[in-house]
């Protein structure tokens, strides 16, 4: 009789947590790491990624009718599922919105993130409504002077190479489709670093390449090249200054990757 009590409260026991573990339906994003994500089903009907900057992560979502609400959600790192930080969450019901944001820790700014929203429908019905969120864009820039020219000393003022090697190896990973990056600052001297062009978008990730000699027809001091990339969740600047002026070598004077 006791080995008999002891197996229907096992059975009791799993059957309650059982049930407690399945009570939700996961409801996942099936449009990528996307700016925006339709749902077909549950008390979701869009996500819509709303924040300018990667360290202030912003979202809102859209309710499927009346009655539906959320009332919390979490980020969790896309590579191996640990727990990154959860979020204030606001629900809307004049306009059948919720609205989310959270300060990001410095260390998984470029990370993929999956945002989870525990949500009820009008029915009570329990969902966790899934997320894709970008990193930032990674952005990794190679790139080497060396004189090809004369080296012009002017009295009063810096001295100058006349011209210039440049070999370059820019390798862009947006993270997301709809990304674009620019050269937001160049003092006149365009390199051409997106296959020739300025800028380059929509798009996702690509390989940059350039080995080129620049004529310093200007005599200036420095190259300062700043370009920016900038997809759904944040941007990615990077800063590369060289110095013209030493007369045996051409050295790096500033190099920044900043993620904001």
């Amino acid at each position: 009789m006791k080995t008999l009590s002891l197996s229907f409260a096992a059975v009791a026991l799993f059957s309650a947590f059982g049930s407690q573990a399945t009570a939700y339906q996961n409801v996942f994003d099936t449009d990528g790491y996307e700016r925006l994500t339709n749902y077909t089903s549950g008390p979701v009907s869009s996500a819509l990624l709303t924040g300018e900057f990667a360290h202030n992560f912003e979202a809102q979502l859209i309710l499927r009718g009346e009655g539906a609400y959320c009332e919390s959600a979490n980020l969790y790192s896309a590579n191996d599922g640990r727990h990154i930080v959860n979020l204030g969450v606001k629900t809307i019901a004049d306009r059948n919105t919720v609205e989310m944001g959270v300060a990001i820790p410095e260390a998984t700014l470029t990370e993929k993130k999956v945002l989870h929203v525990s949500c009820y429908d009008a029915a009570g019905e329990w969902y966790k409504v899934l997320v894709n969120v970008p990193g930032a864009p990674i952005v990794d820039w190679q790139i080497e002077l060396t004189p090809a020219g004369d080296f012009v000393n002017q009295p009063y003022s810096y001295g100058y190479h006349t011209a210039y090697h440049i070999s370059s190896r820019l390798v862009i990973d947006n993270q997301n489709n709809d990304a674009r990056c620019s050269v937001l600052a160049d003092r006149g001297v365009s390199l051409g670093l997106f296959h020739g062009e300025d800028r380059k978008g929509p798009f996702h990730s690509d390989v940059f390449t350039l080995d080129t000699v620049v004529d310093n027809k200007a005599k200036n001091p420095v190259l300062y090249q700043i370009l920016e990339c900038e997809n759904a969740v944040g941007k990615t600047m990077a800063v590369k200054v060289f110095n013209l002026t030493d007369p045996n070598s051409i050295y790096t004077y500033e190099d920044q990757l900043i993620v904001k």
